[in-house]
């Protein structure tokens, strides 16, 4: 099997710092594959593992990532991972209801998964007009064998939008990181690779034994979760793009002011 037996997880504050909703999916995530490896690394073992894996090109793109949008760094962290290393990462709510063995073949590089044709609440989940083909490929949950064609086209991409980000082109918050360093590049530099020889998309994740979330469980969102921020995702910006940022947040502000007036005035 190209894919090899371990199970990646990340949390920039480290394992003491779960959630109840996290330490109960890691439970169940271990228990259904208890012949995988298991291996979580926090900040520092990412810095690290970056630096003795990687040319300065990328330990430079990762340690410029704003420490407010961890999110960003632990996309930006699984693909330079899995490239590496090989096997399969996990975001710490998802876990399985079955074994990763059972669905994995000899010859798979690269597993994918979408919310379409699965669940009915996911059904109009990561649907995006900057996604060429529509919808994206799960990056909550990525299968792969190391140093595959895909990863390399994704790595690559997301480096370069790390590198070239601006305020403007790429945003903040919630759709910055989708922009710079989630599904969508994720998904298009996939699709970018013309040789599919290895690449298997199962469809629906959920169909497939690969969970989420437990959609049971309330949803908490604090308010230092990366899609309530507004600093721009890469904290080295230039002192003109930090202004700029600062100018159109101001404007988004009024805008958002005017909108809700006019709507008091029209009801």
């Amino acid at each position: 099997m190209k894919i090899p037996k371990i199970i990646h997880q990340i949390h920039t504050k480290g394992i003491n710092l779960l959630s109840e909703e996290d330490r109960t999916a890691r439970a169940v995530l271990l228990k259904n594959n208890p012949d995988w490896e298991y291996r979580f690394y926090d900040y520092n073992a990412m810095v690290d593992f970056v630096k003795n894996h990687y040319s300065s090109r990328y330990s430079n793109a990762f340690l410029k990532i704003n420490p407010l949008y961890g999110a960003a760094q632990t996309d930006y962290f699984r693909y330079l991972l899995l490239y590496r290393l090989g096997g399969a990462y996990f975001d710490l709510k998802s876990f399985t209801t079955c074994s990763l063995s059972d669905i994995i073949l000899e010859d798979d590089e690269l597993l994918v998964f979408e919310w379409q044709g699965g669940a009915a609440e996911y059904e109009e989940f990561g649907k995006h007009k900057q996604i060429k083909r529509g919808k994206e490929y799960q990056q909550w949950n990525i299968i792969s064998s190391p140093g595959n064609k895909y990863l390399a086209n994704v790595v690559e991409k997301i480096t370069e939008n790390l590198e070239n980000y601006t305020y403007i082109k790429f945003g903040y918050g919630w759709s910055g990181v989708l922009n710079t360093t989630g599904p969508i590049p994720y998904t298009n530099a996939i699709d970018e690779v013309t040789d599919k020889h290895g690449l298997r998309c199962l469809g629906s994740s959920c169909q497939n034994g690969i969970i989420y979330r437990d959609n049971t469980l309330p949803r908490r969102l604090d308010r230092s979760h990366y899609s309530r921020q507004t600093k721009p995702i890469i904290s080295s910006a230039s002192l003109l793009e930090q202004i700029e940022a600062e100018i159109l947040l101001i404007l988004f502000k009024i805008f958002n002011f005017i909108k809700r007036y006019l709507r008091k005035m029209i009801y």
